[in-house]
């Protein structure tokens, strides 16, 4: 882990209240997908947490794709490109990567981000056939399409009000058009992760969550383990990638 000051390179309007923006920092040599970062956003004092959509450790460049939800991811969308941010990271642990033949990814909304890096990372692995279901509340919410197209993997993407694509949410198309695979991995709405972990037996979730320190000594983010009542996880430290299963939340 380490708190350093990050170069922001982009920070763009990508959908609605979506913004997509580019570090560069040192911090990128120790990243794994599905792990996030702490922006100091000026003018606030608790961190804001963003999970890594994707990085280039040549480059020592990574991406957050975030979406505008408060007074502080408000402040980070008028930051400008060549503007200074000081960031605490590599936070969490981030999706195993499991040898399989078909998989699944699953994003709602934000949790759309930190597939894009697994993605990649599973085709790397020698994973075959992978496919991803987005779902969108409209039209005007989608984005990463562009990422996953760019590997080379099909995208399904769904949206609450017929306005693209499958009219309903994203496991209601996986349902409709029989999709199936080894193992999913997913990320997004409580309600679309708890109906994923009905699907599917092998996997993975990551949480998102409220957050206060996103190292895990506030002991503001836990949940319980399912099997063990008396057992508890802290989501930005023991997680925010937990099995499928493995966690009631």
């Amino acid at each position: 882990m380490r708190d350093e000051k990050a170069k922001i390179l982009e920070n763009t309007l990508i959908a609605a209240d979506t913004f997509r923006m580019v570090l560069q920092s040192s911090l990128c040599e120790d990243l794994k997908a599905g792990q996030f970062v702490n922006l100091l956003v000026p003018g606030f004092t608790l961190r804001r947490p963003i999970s890594v959509s994707s990085f280039d450790k040549e480059a020592e460049e990574y991406t957050l794709l975030y979406k505008v939800l408060g007074e502080g991811t408000k402040k980070m969308s008028e930051m400008k490109a060549g503007d200074t941010v000081q960031v605490i990271g590599p936070l969490g642990n981030g999706f195993p990567i499991e040898t399989a033949e078909s998989v699944l990814l699953i994003g709602g909304g934000a949790g759309t981000g930190p597939l894009v890096q697994l993605a990649k990372e599973l085709k790397e692995a020698g994973c075959r056939k992978i496919r991803v279901v987005l779902g969108f509340p409209t039209k005007a919410d989608i984005y990463g399409v562009e990422e996953f197209s760019a590997l080379g993997i099909r995208t399904h993407i769904s949206t609450d009000d017929g306005t693209y694509g499958f009219h309903g949410n994203a496991v209601e198309l996986i349902r409709a058009e029989g999709l199936t695979a080894e193992m999913a991995y997913t990320c997004g709405p409580k309600r679309m992760m708890q109906a994923v972990e009905g699907l599917f037996d092998r996997g993975y979730i990551s949480l998102d969550i409220r957050m206060a320190c996103g190292m895990g000594a506030c002991m503001g983010c836990v949940v319980k383990d399912k099997a063990d009542p008396d057992k508890y996880y802290r989501v930005c430290k023991e997680g925010p990638v937990f099995r499928i299963g493995q966690v009631d939340y």
